[in-house]
C-alpha cells in the first residue's frame, strides 16, 4: 500500500548516505552544491534563484511542491530550488550555514535553535495545529509506562507532540515512558512491527496506514485543537533585511500554493501522489481531506502557537520560559498580503 512511498523515502536516505561515504560521483556532487551552495544570482530568462527546502515527506508539504509544480514562484520572478532534507535539525543546520534562505519545516526545532542563539524567525505558519496521533500496540496510553515511544528526531514536531501528551496523562517522557529516534515515519512504523518500541507518534497518511495494519489509537494529540506550529516558512533575520523583496515575493506565491491545495482538490492530490510516490486512491484522497481545512488562507505565525512551543522546549532549555514569542517571529509580510487584498482575492467567490 505504502510500498512506494517507503521506497522513496529509502532512496532519499541512501542518497544522503551515498554523499557521507564519499561515493558520489564528483560531478554530482558539484551538481549538488550549485543548487544548495550558490548564492542568488540571476538567470537568463530575468528568474533570481533562492534555495529553499522541506523536512518531511508529508501531506501538508505539499504547498511548496504546489507553489514548484504549478509554477507560482516563476510567477513571482523567482527560480526556486526545492530540496528535501531531512529533519528540522538538519534544516536548521542548513539554514544557519547560509545553504537555504527559507525553510519549510516545523517550529520546534527552529525555535529551539533561536532559543540557543540562531538568527531564525518565522514568517509564515501554512499548519498552525499538530496532526499527530500516538498509535501502537497497546489500548491505554498508560500501559506506555516502561514501553517505547518512536518519533523522528529529538526537539522535532513528532517529538514535542508526543513529549505533550505523555505529560498530559501523567507521564513522564524519558523516565516512565522512553522516547526512541527512527528518523523518519516509514522508520516508526517499522519500529512499531518489529516490537522496539510500543507506539510512535505517526501523522496522515501513517495514521490511516496503522488503522489498517490493526494498531490502536492511544492519545489523539491532534484533536485538542493546539496551536502549533507545524508547518513554517523560517528565514535568518539577517536575510529577511538584506532581502525583503524576495520573501515578499516567496511568500506571496506561497500563499498561492495553499489556496491551491484547498481549491483545486485534483491538483493537490496529483502533487501529493507525483512526491510522495502514493498510489492508492484512497489514501491520498484521506491526506488532502485531512490537511486541506487546516491549511491558514493567511498563515500569520501567532503568538499562542510560538508559546505552546516554547513552553515545551523550556524541559530541555529553561531559557524558553521566558522567552519572548514576538522575537521568533515577523508578520509582516503575510499581514502586507492579506492587506492588499491579495489573499482575499485567492478565495474570491468561495
Amino acid at each position: 500500500m505504502l510500498d512506494r512511498y517507503l521506497a522513496l523515502c529509502l532512496a532519499h536516505v541512501r542518497l544522503a548516505n551515498q554523499a557521507r561515504r564519499g561515493s558520489m560521483t564528483k560531478r554530482t556532487l558539484t551538481i549538488l552544491l550549485v543548487l544548495l551552495l550558490c548564492p542568488t544570482v540571476v538567470f537568463a530568462q530575468g528568474l533570481v534563484r533562492i534555495a529553499s527546502g522541506y523536512s518531511a515527506i508529508s501531506g501538508p508539504h505539499a504547498v511548496l511542491w504546489i507553489g514548484r509544480e504549478a509554477g507560482l514562484f516563476e510567477k513571482n520572478g523567482l527560480r526556486a530550488e526545492v530540496a528535501y532534507i531531512r529533519s528540522g535539525s538538519t534544516m536548521a543546520q542548513a539554514l544557519l550555514a547560509g545553504e537555504l534562505q527559507i525553510a519549510q519545516t516545523g517550529g520546534p526545532g527552529v525555535l529551539a535553535a533561536a532559543v540557543g542563539g540562531a538568527d531564525f524567525v518565522l514568517v509564515a505558519v501554512a499548519l498552525n495545529t499538530t496532526p499527530i496521533v500516538l498509535m501502537g500496540t497497546v489500548s491505554r496510553i498508560e500501559e506506555l509506562k516502561g514501553k517505547g515511544v518512536g518519533v523522528t528526531r529529538y526537539g522535532s514536531n513528532t517529538d514535542i507532540s508526543a513529549r505533550f501528551a505523555l505529560r498530559k496523562f501523567g507521564l513522564q517522557p524519558d523516565k516512565d515512558v522512553a522516547l526512541v529516534q527512527l528518523e523518519d515515519y516509514p522508520g516508526i512504523m517499522g519500529g512499531i512491527a518489529s516490537g522496539r518500541i510500543a507506539a510512535g507518534a505517526l501523522a496522515d497518511p501513517f495514521t490511516d496506514h496503522a488503522k489498517k495494519l490493526g494498531y490502536k489509537e492511544i492519545a489523539d494529540v491532534a484533536s485538542l485543537g493546539l496551536e502549533f506550529p507545524f508547518v513554517t516558512l523560517t528565514a535568518k533575520k539577517s536575510y529577511l533585511r538584506d532581502h525583503p523583496d524576495m520573501v515578499q515575493r516567496f511568500i506571496r506565491a506561497y500563499t498561492e500554493a495553499i489556496a491551491l491545495y484547498k481549491n483545486n482538490r485534483e491538483l493537490a492530490i496529483k502533487v501529493t501522489q507525483k512526491y510522495t510516490g502514493i498510489k492508492d486512491p484512497a489514501i491520498l484522497a484521506s491526506t488532502v481531506n485531512f490537511y486541506a481545512p487546516k491549511l491558514a488562507r493567511a498563515p500569520y505565525p501567532t503568538v499562542g502557537g510560538i508559546r505552546f512551543v516554547l513552553d515545551q522546549i523550556a524541559a530541555q532549555n529553561p531559557k524558553a520560559k521566558n522567552a519572548s514569542p514576538e522575537a521568533f517571529m515577523d508578520v509582516t509580510f503575510v499581514k502586507q498580503l492579506e492587506e492588499s487584498g491579495f489573499i482575499q482575492g485567492l478565495y474570491a467567490g468561495r
